[in-house]
């Protein structure tokens, strides 16, 4: 009955009610080879014959076989497994163990697995059962060496050397010195040190001998380390016990406060916790705080662990090893489960010992549980939440436990990252401050009261950190509004201070960062570091005029003088604002300061370069930080740049190039800091804006097979690739499905991206619902995606409208008109353009902080123009300009391109020639290359507007103007041609208007801008109807045949659908780019209209020109061949209503 008892305690019933199995009980002991093997082959290894655990006497109890079916194992495999049968520390032969045990056992294991016999005193007698082979060598080896010296000389050499795998060698030069010449004192410490080097002895009782040579005083901690470590091989737990208990009293090997001596409390609770002896572990635990730890940094080492601020890893490093480590704590919350009332209500002192004991073990097992090779999420979850419920139930105060898991989640990188799984340590810190300000009850008993100090100020740093880095505002407030609770009437300290002005100066929030910066410069010093977040702010809204006026007070009102960083930071400020001169003057005034430049000095310079396809300047300026030392060579994101510069200067080929050979040099490991994911989504990106899906996915492939992480935006440029070619269905399914499965973060350009291409394909319903599900799931806004929802919600009430049949004019639009105020109202505008995502605009734009308003006034107005409602845009002309707030403002290209539409509806003639002069004010800026500040370019020739002649397209050419930028005033030229060429004048004002327009045009094309296809052609037209037919045939010969496609052949009956404005040529729907430039089918039959009515006129005898002395039809042949021949072969089509429209009269 006892027996059954002591089962039921030992492992918690699980042998109570298990029956025995219907056998008898064999006193033979036979080998499982005579069992397994069949009745042919019953020979026997010869390890086994040899073995003499199998000498045929009976045993007092059953001896291990080893390995299970260990006939199938190699002799020198079996005999590896016997060696490590000792290390394993088995969980499952431990809890067979009692939980008191007699001090004497009637055996012990080595390392070998081979017996060691007890004598009638309790000592073990070493049996020689040395592996044979390696007993051998050694003696061969010690032979030769005593050939050349003595034996303790040999010895000596070998300690010091600490020759590795010759612990059989020294014991055998041990041996081999003659009694005459005993070694001294230090000697045997050195060979015990040397015999236990990897914490595990290889015969234990030559440890032991040696130990016992040694006179008390002699003996060091490392002597006693090696001892202990002997007596837990032998299992000889009392005795180890003993040794440890003399080692640590007194703290008689502790030199200082902070030493802390090695004398093997780590192997000795090793042993105790893998044989679950709980009572034994504690009492070593307890001697060693208290005899050799008793304080640490002037505080007692109790209360520095109770507070979280120690975890003692010197004495739990290798029990937290142990294999089934989780079985363990389970085992100990049972042990305190079954003895509170002694531990937690006992003697004040052994409860104050006792909570250190498990809060200390706990954090170093929790350090094992999140640091393994495949972490299991979910189990880890699972055994944090129960590990707390559990010792918070027992009384063991978890606030210790709590900050240590948080804090050591928050140094790896997979609880850094972002998930969109459940966050562990989020989890636990809503459980800490719950149980802290809800639960928390003191001890009624004084004796028993121990001061619980608040979660600590490191851990909520690392929680503030962790909230901001992954843009959750309304946490990072709350948890500061924790701390302000949990130390009332304190300051923030200034890790959290700082934490907090690195995190807010990220998101270009102004008015919170002067809150912070005010506070620390309340409480503490302000130091550069601090100083240049406001800088920083600034430089993040792109607000040049802030970061000067920040730079100023830095340098007057706080008397700081800048440092390199801050001129840095001021020169990132007119970099994301795109101004050349300014950032050219900063550079210039950094050198001029003594500033030595670095690689933030030439980063953003190479970035402006890079952005604006110059590839001159970026090679000049990294030959410069070459020049200077600055290693650009090794960095990834100064070498992406140069890809960024070829692929905006349109070579893609250069591009590929010099990315396959960052991808050499990555693998040599020359490359290193950020990965290649930047450079590899830039190439992506730029197929994508061509719609070029094939190399988009070859690109990603390259991705996969080399092993280049993919980041949210390398699926952004796919579903942009997506979106091009009108399948923005599988875009959205990437958003909803692909990026979630990829656990990665769905952002704002992603629903900008898949609202956009449901706008241009027309399918507004989807583009609400997108809009939708991102307010609903709160996604933090950028220009890019307000943008795309502005126009969303304004489409969307357009159509509405328009089903309706409303028409009116003055109806306005209150749903965007709504959004559009709460943009402006919810906070400041001006964080939009604080974000590292990437822009998904249509028009290339200015980013600087001040334009950020207008450019939703422009889309409203944009909208609103659609409707003729004229009257409601000059009111929101008005509200842009209120809402900019900036003396001298500069308005963007968008917004006033927006309104010269406005004024071009409304035929005010004089206001579209204002928005005119400002738009080609601002585009000068836009396009300005480092050439062009340094050389520019001369003026043109004054009265010349041909735009035939050799020298306006030598200029167009040559120009130096960013390559990529060169179509950014495209709509604006379109709508101020029209302007000009649309007015119902006088036949000497058309003229007039229609040379201005020729002028302007050549303006353009000297100084580098393109003219759109639309341009070109109602130009071309506007110059035929008005009886200019040589100006009007050289210009579409010059600038539109060269791409003609020529008329396709028409057969009856066969229906083709044409590209609408290219009616009857052969073209393909994919052949017509946005940069397309060629006739439109009513250019042709304009120019067809105006060579008939030449050829009649001809035929009148009208036409001649004396000048040429030829008629005006050989002058136009002569000029315009292929002109002529595209409208001489153009298919007659009667009923064409074009046709009918313009060639009524000659059909």
């Amino acid at each position: 009955m006892l027996e059954r008892a002591s089962s039921c305690l030992e492992s918690g019933g699980r042998q109570l009610f298990r029956a025995p199995k219907p056998a008898l009980r064999s006193r033979r002991k036979l080998h499982s080879t005579f069992w397994h093997h069949g009745a042919s082959d019953l020979s026997l290894p010869l390890w086994w014959a040899i073995n003499p655990a199998f000498d045929g006497a009976e045993q007092s109890a059953p001896s291990s076989e080893g390995a299970p079916l260990d006939f199938l194992y190699p002799e020198k495999t079996l005999a590896l497994l016997r060696r490590l049968s000792v290390r394993s520390d088995s969980a499952t032969d431990a809890r067979r163990q009692q939980l008191q045990r007699t001090p004497v056992r009637g055996y012990a294991t080595n390392r070998f697995g081979t017996a060691l016999h007890l004598d009638s005193k309790g000592e073990a007698a070493e049996l020689e059962t040395v592996d044979a082979a390696g007993a051998k060598e050694a003696k061969r080896e010690m032979h030769e060496r005593l050939m050349g010296s003595s034996a303790q000389e040999s010895l000596t050499d070998l300690l010091r050397r600490q020759e590795p795998g010759k612990q059989e060698l020294a014991w055998q030069l041990y041996n081999a010195i003659p009694a005459a010449s005993s070694p001294d004192v230090e000697m045997i410490v050195s060979l015990l040190e040397y015999l236990t080097e990897e914490t595990e002895s290889a015969i234990p009782t030559r440890v032991i001998k040696l130990f016992e040579t040694l006179p008390d005083r002699a003996r060091t901690a490392s002597s006693f380390r090696a001892a202990i470590i002997a007596n837990v091989a032998l299992r000889q737990t009392g005795q180890a016990m003993q040794l440890h208990r003399a080692a640590v009293s007194n703290q008689r090997f502790v030199e200082y406060e902070e030493h802390v001596p090695s004398v093997g409390t780590d192997v000795l609770l090793r042993r105790l916790v893998a044989d679950e002896q709980w009572d034994l572990a504690y009492r070593a635990f307890f001697e060693y705080v208290n005899g050799s730890r008793y304080s640490t940094n002037k505080q007692r080492t109790t209360f520095r662990i109770r507070w979280g601020q120690q975890t003692l890893p010197e004495v739990w490093r290798e029990a937290a090893q142990l294999p089934e480590i989780k079985e363990h704590v389970r085992s100990l919350l049972v042990y305190i489960r079954g003895n509170e009332d002694e531990l937690m209500e006992g003697v004040p002192k052994k409860r104050e010992f006792f909570i250190a004991f498990v809060q200390s073990f706990l954090a170093n097992v929790m350090h094992r549980v999140l640091n393994v090779r495949k972490p299991n999420e979910d189990e880890i979850w699972n055994w944090f939440t129960k590990l707390f419920e559990d010792i918070t139930a027992l009384g063991i105060p978890p606030d210790a436990s709590y900050d240590h898991a948080i804090n050591s989640m928050y140094q790896l990188d997979r609880y850094r990252a972002y998930t969109n799984q459940r966050k562990l340590p989020l989890e636990l810190y809503r459980r800490y401050r719950q149980w802290y300000l809800y639960e928390h009850v003191e001890h009624p008993n004084p004796k028993f009261r121990f001061r619980t100090l608040p979660p600590q100020l490191p851990m909520l740093s690392g929680v503030i950190t962790a909230h901001g880095k992954h843009d959750s505002w309304h946490r990072v407030a709350d948890v500061v509004q924790d701390v302000r609770t949990f130390y009332p009437g304190k300051p923030l300290s200034i890790p959290i201070l700082q934490s907090l002005l690195i995190i807010y100066a990220e998101h270009g929030d102004v008015e919170t960062v002067d809150k912070y910066f005010a506070e620390w410069e309340k409480s503490y010093k302000i130091t550069p570091k601090q100083a240049q977040s406001l800088i920083y702010v600034q430089a993040r809204r792109a607000d040049v005029p802030g970061a000067l006026a920040a730079f100023r007070r830095i340098r007057s009102e706080l008397g700081i003088t800048p440092d390199l960083q801050m001129w840095n930071t001021l020169l990132l400020t007119y970099v994301r604002a795109d101004d050349l001169d300014g950032a050219l003057e900063a550079f210039n005034n950094a050198l001029d300061a003594g500033m030595s430049p670095n690689v933030h000095t030439f980063g953003p310079m190479l970035d402006m370069c890079a952005n604006r396809g110059d590839i001159e300047a970026f090679e000049s300026l990294y030959s410069r930080a070459k020049q200077m030392d600055i290693p650009l060579d090794t960095d990834v994101r100064a070498r992406s740049g140069y890809v960024q510069a070829f692929l905006n200067a349109d070579d893609v080929d250069a591009a590929e190039d010099i990315a396959q050979g960052m991808l050499q040099q990555w693998k040599a490991g020359i490359l290193t800091g950020h990965p290649l994911t930047h450079t590899w989504n830039i190439m992506i990106q730029y197929y994508a804006l061509r719609g070029d899906v094939g190399n988009g996915r070859r690109l990603y492939k390259q991705m996969v097979e080399n092993k280049i992480p993919m980041d949210n935006i390398t699926f952004g440029s796919l579903m942009r690739a997506l979106v091009e070619i009108k399948q923005t269905n599988a875009a959205y399914k990437i958003l909803r499905t692909t990026l979630p499965a990829k656990n990665l973060r769905v952002e704002a350009i992603h629903y900008a991206i898949v609202m956009t291409g449901f706008l241009k394909e027309k399918q507004y319903d989807l583009a609400l619902e997108a809009y939708e599900r991102m307010v609903e799931r709160n996604v933090n806004q950028t220009i890019s995606s307000r943008q795309a929802a502005i126009n969303t919600v304004g489409m969307s009430e357009l159509v509405r409208l328009l089903r309706a049949g409303n028409t009116d004019p003055h109806q306005q639009l209150k749903f965007v008109e709504k959004l559009l105020r709460d943009m402006m109202t919810s906070g400041d505008v001006g964080q939009d353009i604080a974000h590292r995502q990437p822009t998904h605009n249509r028009f290339f734009d200015t980013q600087a902080q001040s334009i950020v308003p207008a450019s939703y006034y422009g889309l409203l107005v944009t909208l609103y123009n659609t409707r003729g409602a004229y009257e409601i845009c000059k009111g929101l002309f008005a509200k842009a300009e209120d809402s900019t707030g900036v003396e001298g403002f500069e308005a963007p290209v968008t917004f006033l391109t927006a309104v010269m539409e406005a004024h071009y509806r409304a035929k005010e003639w004089t206001e579209v020639q204002k928005c005119w002069d400002l738009v080609r004010q601002s585009s000068s800026k836009l396009v300005k290359t480092f050439q062009q500040v340094m050389n520019p370019a001369p003026a043109d020739e004054e009265g010349s507007t041909s735009l035939t002649d050799g020298n306006a397209i030598q200029r167009f050419e040559e120009s130096r103007i960013a390559l990529n930028r060169r179509q950014v005033i495209v709509k604006a030229t379109r709508i101020y041609i029209r302007s000009l060429i649309n007015r119902k004048k006088s036949l000497r004002t058309e003229r007039m208007l229609l040379a201005k327009a020729q002028q302007t045009i050549r303006d353009l094309l000297v100084n580098g801008f393109v003219i759109d296809n639309f341009t070109w052609n109602e130009f071309i037209v506007a110059l035929a109807q008005n009886g200019q037919l040589v100006p009007a045939f050289t210009i579409a010969e010059t600038y539109l045949m060269p791409r003609f496609p020529g008329w396709r052949h028409l057969h009856p009956y066969y229906v083709r659908k044409d590209r609408e404005g290219h009616q009857y040529m052969e073209l393909k729907h994919y052949e017509i780019k946005r940069n397309s430039v060629l006739p439109r089918y009513k250019t042709l039959v304009v120019l067809a209209k105006s060579l008939a009515v030449v050829k009649e006129d001809e035929r009148n005898g009208v036409g001649y020109v004396e000048k040429e002395a030829k008629w005006a039809r050989e002058i136009l042949e002569d000029k315009a061949p292929r002109v002529i021949r595209a409208v001489e072969t153009m298919p007659n089509k009667s009923d064409d209503p074009i046709q009918k429209r313009y060639l009524h009269d000659f059909q």
